[in-house]
C-alpha cells in the first residue's frame, strides 16, 4: 500500500468531528436560524446616486449539520440588499427552498425538474442573474430559479435543454451576452461544456471524456476558448461509501493538466497541455493575447488532503501564459499574499483587464480584508475592514467608463460586535473608509459568491 493510500484509509478510520468542535459551525461560519425582512436599513455615509439593483449573497446555511460536516455542504440560504434613490431599502434572506429544506423546515420546495440529475445541490455557491432570471447555482446538480424577492420559483432546466449538471462558475460575455458554463460528473461522459444566448436559451453542449472524474469548481473564459483545469483532485468511491464529507482527495499519482475548447465548438475539440499539479478554485480572469492566452489564477499547492481544505501550502496570485502551439504554460507570481475570490470588472470578463479585487485571508480561519490589484503596474492596494473585521468576496459594480470605474460592495463581519454590514469602497479610492456602509439586522455567515443584480 503506498502512502497516499495509507493516508486515505487513516482518514477513513477517523471519528468524524462533532458538531461542537467543528470550526465551521463556530462564530461567523455558524448557521442563523431564520429568514427575516427587513426595510429601511441605517446607513453611515452616502449611498452613491448611481446604485439602483440589489446585492445578493449565497452560502451555506445548514438546518441540521450533522458530524463530520464539510463548509461546502448545507442548505444554501440567498442574502438580499436592495438599494436605490441613495437608500438601503430592505434586507432579506431566504432558504434555497429545496424538498430537504421543505422535510426539515417546512418550508414548500420549488418546482422540480424531471431533468434532475443523479446529485442534486442546494444551490448553496453562488447566485447570478442571466436572461432576466436569478439563478442560485450548486456546485452539481441544476440551478435553482428565484424571484426578485428571493422566493425559489424551482429547478430550472432551460426549458427541458439541460439533464445533467451545471457547476457555479459561468461566465457571462459583457459584448455577446452569452452565458457559458460547464458541468462535471461521475461517470464516462465526466465534462459537459454548455452555451446560453443573451436571453437564456441553451444554444449548444459539447460531451467531453476524460480517464478520472475530477472535481472542476471553475473554469476560464476568452472571446474565443474555454480553458478546463483538470487537477488532481479526484472522486473517491471508497469516500462516498463511508460518507465521509466531500468524496475528493489529493492524488499525487495523477496529472495536471488544462484543456483548451474553442468557444464555437460543437464537438469534443479539447487539446489537452500538462502543468506542475497544483489546484485552483478559481481564477480571476482570461484574455486572448494573439494566438497565446493569459490566464490569472489563485494557485493551491495542494487541497483535498485527506479530505480537508488545510494543509495545502502556500497560496499565491499567479498569471500563466498558456501557448497553445508549443503546448506549454509558463507562470509567473503577481502576489505572495494568502488571498481568494478573485474579481473582475463584469464588463472586462473574458477580455483583457488591468484591475482585480481579492479577499485577503488565510482559509483556515476565515475571511480578511480586501486587496485591489493593478496587474499594469504590479502594486496592491489593500482597504482595511479592521482587526475584527472578514470581509466577503468584493463585487465590482460599474458605474462609469473605466475599467476601474465603479463601486466594490462587499458584505463585512465584525467580529467583535457579532454584526454584518455592506460596506461601499469607492475602486478608484480604495484604500480610503468606504463612502457608505449599511448596517445589517441580521448576521451574515461566511459564505461563498454573490453578484450585483441591475434594477430593471
Amino acid at each position: 500500500m503506498g502512502e497516499a493510500d495509507m493516508s486515505e484509509a487513516e482518514n477513513l478510520r477517523n471519528e468524524p468531528v462533532s458538531v461542537a468542535d467543528n470550526p465551521v459551525l463556530q462564530g461567523n461560519f455558524a448557521p442563523v436560524a431564520e429568514e427575516i425582512t427587513a426595510r429601511d436599513l441605517t446607513v453611515e455615509g452616502t449611498i452613491p446616486a448611481e446604485l439602483n439593483g440589489a446585492l445578493l449573497r449565497d452560502g451555506p446555511n445548514p438546518i441540521a449539520p450533522g458530524p463530520g460536516h464539510h463548509w461546502f455542504m448545507g442548505d444554501g440560504m440567498i442574502h438580499g440588499i436592495s438599494i436605490a434613490g441613495g437608500q438601503a431599502q430592505t434586507y432579506r434572506n431566504r432558504w434555497v427552498r429545496t424538498p430537504e429544506v421543505e422535510a426539515l423546515k417546512g418550508l414548500p420546495a420549488g418546482r422540480i425538474s424531471p431533468n434532475q440529475p443523479f446529485k442534486q445541490g442546494s444551490g448553496s455557491v453562488n447566485v447570478i442573474g442571466h436572461g432576466g432570471r436569478i439563478l442560485a447555482l450548486p456546485e452539481v446538480g441544476l440551478p435553482w430559479e428565484l424571484d426578485g424577492d428571493l422566493n425559489t420559483i424551482g429547478q430550472h432546466d432551460f426549458d427541458g435543454a439541460l439533464a445533467s449538471n451545471m457547476t457555479a462558475h459561468p461566465k457571462i460575455d459583457a459584448e455577446t451576452g452569452e452565458l457559458v458554463f460547464f458541468g462535471y460528473d461521475f461517470g464516462p461522459i465526466s465534462l459537459r461544456y454548455h452555451v446560453a444566448d443573451r436571453e437564456g436559451n441553451l444554444l449548444r453542449t459539447v460531451e467531453i471524456e476524460k480517464p478520472i472524474p475530477t472535481m472542476m469548481h471553475d473554469f476560464g473564459v476568452t472571446a474565443s476558448r474555454v480553458i478546463f483545469m483538470d487537477l488532481p483532485v479526484a472522486f473517491d468511491m471508497e469516500m462516498a461509501m463511508a460518507g465521509r464529507g466531500l468524496p475528493f482527495r489529493w492524488r499525487d499519482d495523477m496529472p495536471a493538466r488544462l484543456g483548451l475548447l474553442p468557444r464555437a465548438a460543437t464537438s469534443d475539440e479539447v487539446q489537452w497541455i500538462e502543468i506542475d499539479p497544483c489546484f485552483v478554485y478559481h481564477p480571476l480572469n482570461a484574455f486572448d493575447d494573439g494566438d497565446r492566452i493569459i490566464f490569472d489564477v489563485v494557485r493551491h499547492d495542494r487541497t483535498f488532503v485527506q479530505g480537508q481544505l488545510e494543509g495545502g501550502g502556500e497560496v499565491r496570485l499567479e498569471r500563466w501564459t498558456i501557448d497553445p502551439a508549443k503546448e506549454r504554460v509558463t507562470s509567473e507570481i503577481i502576489s505572495e499574499r494568502g488571498q481568494e475570490f478573485p474579481r473582475v470588472d463584469p464588463r472586462v470578463e473574458c477580455k483583457p483587464h488591468r484591475y482585480g479585487y481579492t479577499v485577503d485571508f488565510e482559509l483556515q480561519v476565515g475571511p480578511g480584508g480586501l486587496l485591489k490589484h493593478d496587474l499594469e503596474a504590479r502594486t496592491v492596494t489593500p482597504h482595511d475592514v479592521g482587526p475584527a473585521g472578514a470581509a466577503s468576496e468584493g463585487v465590482f459594480v460599474p458605474v462609469g467608463g473605466g475599467e476601474d470605474e465603479g463601486y466594490v460592495l462587499s458584505v463585512v463581519y465584525d467580529g467583535d460586535s457579532g454584526t454584518s454590514h455592506v460596506r461601499i469602497i469607492d475602486a478608484q479610492d480604495f484604500a480610503a473608509p468606504p463612502v457608505a456602509k449599511i448596517q445589517l439586522p441580521a448576521r451574515v455567515p461566511f459564505g461563498f459568491h454573490g453578484n450585483w443584480i441591475p434594477a430593471d
